[in-house]
């Protein structure tokens, strides 16, 4: 599929792109600028058992999947190279999925690639055990900027717990002890619990509980560069996508409830915790059922970067809205060999002079 000419730049004719520097489409090659007009409208929430409002991506674009991670990702024009998630050279081609749910909204990248370049230089060259020459690695053209996929939910929750509540009291008891040979009888204060039985029940809403949908990004790096800041989630439009990669969700509709439920199963657990009555508590059961259940898909601003150092392979992630940088380094195993060195000499030196004086 050739590169689709639908942003076409009024001044040059060329492919107008995203900025994220302002919020406009906006030409490479005579920096010409284009308004993404966006209409005030209510953010939608959908029915979790009704059928999708609208599918697909709604742009020209050439989908990409990885056989290694199995990651889906679509992109204005082909994009030679390796996996964006994974760095495996094993990426084909294949036709868009007819069925994707669209997204319901985004939120703008607002990091630009010159900003996300120096926060990634920054982040390579900290840290006490990282290699020196780590910040001489010049394989920046592997950052690139994804449209990441995300579910939101919103539920009700009513639980009914049971419980025992534990009340302290305190009974005094006598001990004995040896004091110049002799017994000699002492009391002391002994904290005891009183445990009753204990059952209650609470509800609450849950507002756009998170849940990523990726199948490419490493999870744990991606709870780390939270939190987005949903209330600047706009109306999707393909417009924000010109010039970046999008990927398709790899977690399911109902595959992402049931990461969702535990969220709040483990919320509701909390907040039951802190309703039973007394000093303390044990035998804490809970029941939660869910109402009134919709969703959201929604994507968010991801840089990634995927780098080799010494023939392995480490993931680096930006949060596009935040600024917010995470990732793993390699370690420099002759640093920490002269810090643990320096550590017992300090600690050696310590023991002599105690020991002399």
């Amino acid at each position: 599929m050739p590169q689709t000419n639908q942003f076409e730049c009024g001044g040059c004719g060329a492919h107008l792109e995203f900025d994220p520097k302002t919020q406009n489409m906006k030409c490479e090659f005579c920096q010409s600028e284009k308004i993404i007009p966006i209409e005030p409208q209510p953010i939608m929430e959908h029915d979790f058992f009704s059928a999708p409002f609208a599918t697909g991506w709604d742009r020209p674009a050439i989908t990409f999947q990885c056989d290694s991670c199995g990651a889906t990702t679509s992109s204005e024009k082909k994009i030679a190279g390796k996996c964006t998630y994974c760095n495996s050279p094993y990426v084909k081609e294949r036709p868009p999925k007819a069925d994707l749910i669209r997204p319901e909204t985004l939120v703008p990248f607002k990091i630009d690639n010159a900003r996300v370049t120096e926060l990634f230089r920054n982040w390579l060259g900290k840290g006490w055990f990282t290699p020196s020459n780590l910040t001489q690695l010049s394989r920046l053209d592997l950052i690139k900027g994804v449209y990441t996929p995300f579910w939101t939910y919103d539920t009700q929750a009513y639980s009914n717990w049971t419980a025992e509540s534990g009340y302290y009291y305190y009974e005094t008891e006598s001990y004995t002890v040896m004091v110049n040979g002799k017994h000699q009888t002492r009391t002391r204060q002994v904290r005891k619990v009183r445990w009753v039985p204990s059952h209650g029940q609470r509800d609450g809403f849950y507002n756009d509980v998170l849940v990523p949908a990726s199948r490419g990004m490493n999870e744990d790096l991606v709870l780390k560069i939270y939190p987005f800041h949903l209330q600047q989630l706009v109306p999707y439009k393909p417009e924000f996508l010109s010039g970046f990669m999008a990927e398709e969700y790899g977690v399911d509709l109902q595959q992402g409830w049931g990461t969702a439920q535990n969220i709040v199963n483990v919320s509701e657990r909390e907040k039951c915790g802190r309703d039973v009555p007394g000093d303390t508590y044990r035998f804490l059961r809970v029941q939660t059922n869910f109402n009134n259940i919709t969703y959201k898909h929604i994507l968010l601003p991801v840089w990634i970067a995927v780098y080799e150092y010494k023939a392995k392979t480490y993931h680096f992630l930006v949060n596009g809205q935040t600024g917010e940088v995470q990732g793993f380094k390699p370690i420099s195993w002759a640093k920490v060999a002269l810090f643990v060195g320096a550590v017992a000499a300090v600690v050696t030196g310590l023991a002599y002079f105690f020991y002399i004086s």
